[in-house]
Order: structure tokens, then sequence, then C-alpha cells
């Protein structure tokens, strides 16, 4: 975060990052058959957001040890999977009967035989989840990215490119940010060439017939898949609408799409993400399939189960996300101070940018009514939200999770919260201004009630079946 700018919603940074793209053709500009603004967008986009999130670091010593594992699973890999699931280390979020469980896949690899995972470490203080994970990975391919990092830096192309001067010129005069150096563009894509490199060959090795992957973002991946005429599923990861970085709109089609590296399919969560994302280059394209989640499927149960609100104890449960830090501080402090009758009041820490979270221990300290969980604690979050009698965040795509299992959600005015102007301007989660207006909310119940037809239209149901159905399509082909 830069000091003395303002935290900007996603909704503020996609006009503006539209209107460069149009002005300066910025998809069109072209290294290797590969549209080096696909490549910027995200990284640019957050700059501009200004958001203050800070992850823990991962020891180094934990990445290197990635390489030799790698080297053995590459040499003894076994061949010809079905579908290979690409997830992280921080989906270790589902513990059941004394193992964790990755929240993305695991469900459907016990459904559905031939998949295995690929999983990469992408958050600190998950080595006991790792160790007592339900199923290991064939594959870590940390290694990869710490290999074509090393590689991007130092084998990449000297001097930067005439496409790489060119965008860095477009970003430091369109967009402001003149961090975005020539040497910077190139070196994204020296690292981003190599590793699809890395991944071909791994790919390969393996022999999959379908690629899955719950992230945005894996560009080398994509291009690796696409080389090997592999379908790429990409299954949705939090809120991904029309102004995340990682949706591209559909005038960037009048560039070459090939050069977009857009996956085959795009599985969404609920036929709310078909609507509003049906005039992007993906539901221009076709490309969107409603599949639900796991995660929430379970939720939903769990909530039809064995949810019972106590009336003396109401159980109120927010989801941090890492940014604001003091002024969340400050209204739970108020909060808290406004509202002295009994209540649950449950933290949950975001998994990646809130650390051991002692800003809120702090508090907790002074008031045993707030319960500090960390984010790879058990239960896993779906669990915690669906046994509350309220959720509560800023921005997060927790709200979505909160409403799709049938849990009443309300987005705190704090800096970041226009991202979820839609849930409140169509009256789904009321926007609540103030410590003193929640306290109310609190005294008086008045949280509301989420329908079944509000919650199948975020998370559709069946979501093994879904899956089953998708990875069946015949006519899922790379461009």
């Amino acid at each position: 975060m830069t000091a003395g700018k303002a935290i900007l919603a996603e909704p503020e940074i996609s006009a503006r990052i539209q209107e460069f793209e149009q002005r300066y053709d910025a998809f069109s500009i072209v290294e290797g058959g590969v549209s080096l603004w696909r490549l910027m967008r995200f990284e640019t986009s957050v700059q501009l957001q200004n958001l203050e999130l800070k992850r823990a670091p991962i020891p180094r010593s934990r990445l290197l040890l990635s390489l030799p594992r790698a080297a053995w699973q590459f040499a003894t890999a076994q061949q010809g999977y079905r579908y290979i699931c690409k997830t992280s280390n921080s989906g270790l979020r589902d513990q059941r009967n004394g193992t964790y469980r990755d929240v993305y896949f695991d469900d459907l690899i016990d459904a559905v035989p031939g998949g295995a995972l690929f999983s990469s470490i992408d958050a600190a203080g998950f080595e006991n989840p790792s160790r007592r994970a339900h199923r290991q990975p064939v594959f870590d391919d940390t290694a990869l990215v710490v290999a074509s990092a090393v590689m991007g830096r130092f084998l990449g192309q000297r001097p930067p490119s005439s496409s790489s001067t060119r965008l860095s010129q477009a970003i430091t005069e369109g967009l402001g940010l003149p961090d975005f150096t020539p040497r910077r563009v190139q070196r994204k894509y020296d690292v981003f060439r190599y590793r699809a490199a890395l991944y071909r060959s791994v790919l390969r090795r393996f022999k999959p017939e379908s690629v899955l992957a719950a992230n945005t973002g894996l560009h080398s991946l994509i291009a690796a898949s696409r080389a090997l005429g592999i379908p790429y599923v990409e299954i949705q990861h939090g809120d991904f609408g029309v102004h995340h970085p990682e949706s591209i709109p559909a005038s960037a089609l009048a560039a070459d799409p090939s050069s977009l590296l857009l996956p085959d399919r795009l599985a969404v969560f609920g036929q709310r993400d078909v609507d509003r994302l049906s005039a992007t280059a993906l539901g221009r394209l076709g490309r969107l399939r409603v599949t639900g989640a796991p995660a929430i499927a379970a939720g939903r149960a769990l909530r039809e189960t064995r949810f019972r609100p106590d009336h003396a104890l109401p159980v109120v449960t927010f989801t941090s996300q890492g940014f604001a830090r003091e002024l969340v501080d400050r209204f739970i402090t108020d909060f808290l101070s406004a509202y002295r009758e009994p209540v649950r009041f449950v933290v949950r820490l975001h998994p990646g940018y809130d650390g051991d979270g002692a800003n809120y221990q702090a508090i907790a300290a002074h008031d045993p009514r707030l319960v500090v969980m960390a984010g790879d604690a058990i239960p896993p979050t779906h669990e915690i939200i669906a046994l509350s009698d309220l959720h509560l965040s800023i921005s997060s795509t927790c709200h979505y999770d909160a409403l799709g299992i049938g849990t009443p959600t309300a987005v705190l005015g704090l800096p970041g919260h226009a991202s979820m102007a839609e849930l409140v301007d169509t009256g789904v989660a009321p926007l609540v201004g103030s410590p003193e207006q929640l306290a109310i909310m609190l005294r008086e119940r008045r949280w509301g009630v989420v329908t079944p037809e509000q919650s199948s239209y975020f998370f559709g149901p069946g979501y093994i079946q879904n899956m089953l159905e998708l990875l069946q399509e015949r006519d899922i082909e790379t461009p």
C-alpha cells in the first residue's frame, strides 16, 4: 500500500484499466505470440487498488526443498491420468478424521476416479496440514515456480524487447506507474516462457487428459496445456466478476484470441456468475459452465441439519482480509463497547495475509466474547459460517459463500466495501456503516434470512455430477 493513497474498489480500477486498454490498444502488444498486457494486467490493477496486503514470508528452505522432491516425483511419475488438479498448500483447510483435505479438489477426486493433485506452496504456516494431507500431490510444482524465477532473472532476454519497452511506456504514461519498467515487463515475460516450458515437460511426463486449476492467472500452465492440446478448465476461486483483474473483457477479442491465454472452460459457482460474465471474453466464447462448489455444498448441508439459533447467545463470524487492520480493530472494539449483551464474536483470520492475528488477540485479551481463529484452524471456514447467525466482512468472497450456505451476511462500511455494491444495492446484504448500527442489528436480531432460491442462484447444487459432465465434454478444443 502506498501511504497517503486511498484504497480503491475493483469497479473503479476496472474502469480505469479498460479505458487504458482502449486508448493504447494494450492487448495487441505481443511477444512470442502472447499478449504482454495479459501477463501484466493483474499486477498493475493490484498496485492501482492500493491494498495493504502482505503475505507472511515463506522460508527459503521450504522453497528449495521442493526441487529434489519434484525431481524424484518427475522421475517416478505414473502416466495417463484422467485429469490433473492444480492447487496449493493454502487449500488444505478442511480437517476431517485427523487429515487435512484440499477444499477445491479432494471431494472430486474421491468421487471421480483418475484424478491427482499438483500442488505448490503459496502460503506460510501450512506445514502441519501438508504433512497430514488427505492426499499427497503427485507433483510439487513449487519447483517450477522457483526454477523459472531464477531462469527469468539470469537467463532472460537483454536488452528488453521493443514490445516490452512499448508496454512499459504505455503503463507509465497511461496509468502513472513508473515502477513497471521495460526490464520488469521483459522479466515477467521471460519467467512466463521458462515456466511454460517446464510445465510442458511435466505434462508430457504425466500425460493427463485434462488439467483443472483452482486459480486465476496461471498463464504458463494454460500455455503449456494448449501447446500439448490438453483441455484446460479453470475452477472459479473466490469472487470472479467483470471487475476482477483476470476477467478479460470481450473487447480484447479484437486482438488475436489465442494470445490472451484464456481457459477452455470456466467452471463457475452459480447462474449469477453466468449472468454477470456473459459479456466478457469467456462469456462471448461460450466457455462458462455452472458447477457449484464442494465446500459450499457441505456447508449448506451442515446448516440444514445442525444449525439451531440460540436467541440468548447470537454467533457472529467476521472473516478478515488482511487490510485496513487499524480501522477493523477500532470497529470491533467500538462494537463490543456498544453491545454489552452476550455474543460470540468470531474473527476468522485470512490464511495468507493475517499471520497470527496479534492485533485481534490483543482485543480478545480484554473481552472474552471475542474469539480469534487462525485461517488453517478447525473447523474450516465454511463450517464456522454455517453455524453462525450472521456473517460479516468488508469485501471478502465469504459474503457469497455465506449466501450459498444460507447464512445472512452484512457488509462493513470500511474502505474497500464498494466492491460489494451489487449485494448492498439489491438488498441481499445490508451495509453496516457504524459499530452502533451493528449493535442495533444484533439487539433487534435484524439480519434477515437467505431463501433457498437465493442460495442456489449464488451456488448451484450437484457439484460432483456437474464436474463429471464437464469432464465428459467432447467439444473442448484449444484454439
